[in-house]
C-alpha cells in the first residue's frame, strides 16, 4: 500500500508506559467496570477571521458539526475535543499554528488546512509528527511534495481548471481574459485554464495585487481586448470589487471565477454587478444530494439558514474519516500509535462513501476524482447567494 504504511504494531499495549500517551487512566465507575477518562483531539486550520473567514468559517462549522455528532453517539472509547487555530488564510502565519497542533499530545489528525499557501507551508510539520492533515487546497503542484501523511478531500485545480476552459469553450467564447491575485492557488488555477483554451484568443493572465483596492490598469486592459468572458482566479474580496469596477468600465462579458469567489458574501462586495457571475467548485450542492438532508438540517440548526457553506460537507466527511479511524481503539494507546492507525486507515481507504462523494486516495495523497467532481454554480440576486446549477459534466461535450 502507500508509502509501505502497513505498520507493524508495537508488542503488548500493556507493556508500553510511553511517552505521550492518549488517555489520562482509567477509573472505576462502582460497579467494578473501568470507565475511561480519556480525550483525542481533532485539530482544524484556517481563515477564521480576516477577510477570508467567509471562506474557512463554514469549513471549521463541517469539522465541528462531526465532533459534536460522535461526542453525542458516545461510540467512542475517548471524547473527543475540537482544537481550532486561525491562520487568516496567510500562509506565513500557519507553521507556528500546525506546530502548535502537533505539540498537543492529544492531537489525532488535523481536518484542514484550508487554502493551498498553508498546506504547502505546513505539510512537513505535519508530516514529521504522523499527524494526518486532509484539507481543501486545490493547487495541484501540492501532491509533489512528498508529504508522507497528506490527503487532499477534493479535487485538484487541473481538473477544475480543465473544466471551467471546457465549459467556456462550450458557451461559444471566442475572446477570454484570465486574470489572478498572484496568490498560489489563483496562479495555478488561472494559468490551467489558459493552457486549456488552444483554440480560443486569449488575454492574460493579468495580475492584480489583493492588497490594493483600485484595479483600474487591469480594467483598462480588458476593455480594450473586449472580451466575450473574463475568468478570474482567487478570492471573494478581490473578485468582488474587481467585478464592480469591470461592470463599471462597461465590461459585458460572461464573468466566471473558482471556489475561492464561491461566498454568501460575493453580492455584498460586487454589488448589482454580481447577477449572473458563475463560479465552478470541486464541492457538491448537499441541498440537491439524495441522502444528504440530515446533513443540511442539522447543519442549518446548529449554523444558520445559509449553511452548510462552501466546503462543508466534504470537511464534515473527511472528518468522520477521522472519526471512523478511531473506532477500534481502547482509548490506552500511546499517541504515536493513535496518530499512525488514522495514517493507514486514509491509505487504505477505497471508496469511503460520504455526504458530498466517495473517498479514495493516490499513494502520493491526491484525491481520485475527476470532472463529475467539479460543480457549476451562478450568483441568484433573490437568494443572495450561489445556487448550483448541476456538475460541470452535464455542461461540457
Amino acid at each position: 500500500m502507500k508509502r509501505s504504511m502497513l505498520f507493524k504494531l508495537v508488542a503488548t499495549l500493556g507493556a508500553v508506559a510511553l511517552i505521550a500517551a492518549a488517555c489520562d487512566g482509567d477509573d472505576d465507575d462502582g460497579d467494578g467496570a473501568a470507565a475511561k477518562d480519556c480525550t483525542w483531539v481533532i485539530g482544524t486550520l484556517g481563515a477564521l477571521s480576516g477577510d477570508n473567514a467567509s471562506l474557512g468559517i463554514p469549513i471549521a462549522d463541517g469539522v465541528e458539526f462531526a465532533i459534536d455528532q460522535a461526542n453525542e453517539a458516545g461510540d467512542l472509547a475517548c471524547d473527543l475535543e475540537y482544537q481550532a487555530e486561525d491562520s487568516e488564510g496567510d500562509p506565513d502565519q500557519a507553521p507556528a499554528l500546525a506546530q502548535k497542533l502537533v505539540e498537543n499530545q492529544k492531537l489525532v489528525a488535523v481536518a484542514g488546512p484550508y487554502f493551498s499557501g498553508e498546506t504547502v507551508e505546513t505539510g512537513d510539520i505535519f508530516t514529521q509528527a504522523g499527524v494526518a492533515f486532509s484539507g481543501t487546497g486545490t493547487n495541484e503542484t501540492i501532491d509533489q511534495q512528498n508529504f508522507g501523511t497528506w490527503f487532499r478531500a477534493v479535487a485538484p485545480d487541473n481538473i477544475q481548471a480543465e473544466v471551467a476552459a471546457a465549459y467556456i469553450e462550450r458557451l461559444g467564447a471566442s475572446k477570454v481574459t484570465v486574470i489572478h491575485d498572484n496568490q498560489d492557488y489563483s496562479k495555478g488555477l488561472a494559468e490551467g485554464v489558459l493552457d486549456n483554451l488552444p483554440g480560443v484568443e486569449t488575454q492574460g493572465a493579468l495580475v492584480i495585487n489583493p492588497v490594493e483596492s483600485d484595479y483600474s490598469t487591469v480594467v483598462e486592459q480588458v476593455n480594450r481586448f473586449g472580451p466575450d468572458v473574463v475568468y478570474y482566479g482567487g478570492y471573494t474580496p478581490q473578485v468582488g470589487l474587481l467585478l464592480r469596477q469591470l461592470d463599471e468600465a462597461g465590461v459585458e462579458a460572461q464573468f466566471i471565477s473558482d471556489d475561492g469567489s464561491k461566498n454568501v458574501t460575493f453580492g455584498e462586495v460586487a454589488g448589482e454587478a454580481a447577477v449572473g457571475a458563475q463560479v465552478t467548485c470541486p464541492c457538491t450542492d448537499p441541498t440537491v444530494q439524495e441522502g444528504a438532508s440530515d446533513f443540511v438540517e442539522g447543519m442549518r440548526d446548529a449554523y444558520g439558514e445559509d449553511a452548510p457553506g462552501t466546503f462543508a460537507a466534504d470537511m464534515y466527511d473527511v472528518t468522520n474519516i477521522i472519526i471512523e479511524a478511531l473506532g477500534d481503539l481502547s482509548g490506552d494507546e500511546p499517541i504515536k500509535e493513535v496518530r499512525q492507525r488514522v495514517v493507514a486507515y486514509f491509505d487504505n481507504a477505497d471508496g469511503i462513501q460520504g455526504v458530498a462523494k466517495s473517498y479514495t486516495w493516490e499513494d502520493n495523497g491526491e484525491f481520485q476524482g475527476g470532472p463529475e467532481d467539479i460543480w457549476l454554480y451562478e450568483w441568484d440576486e433573490a437568494e443572495g447567494n450561489f445556487v448550483s446549477l448541476g456538475p460541470a459534466s452535464e455542461f461540457i461535450d
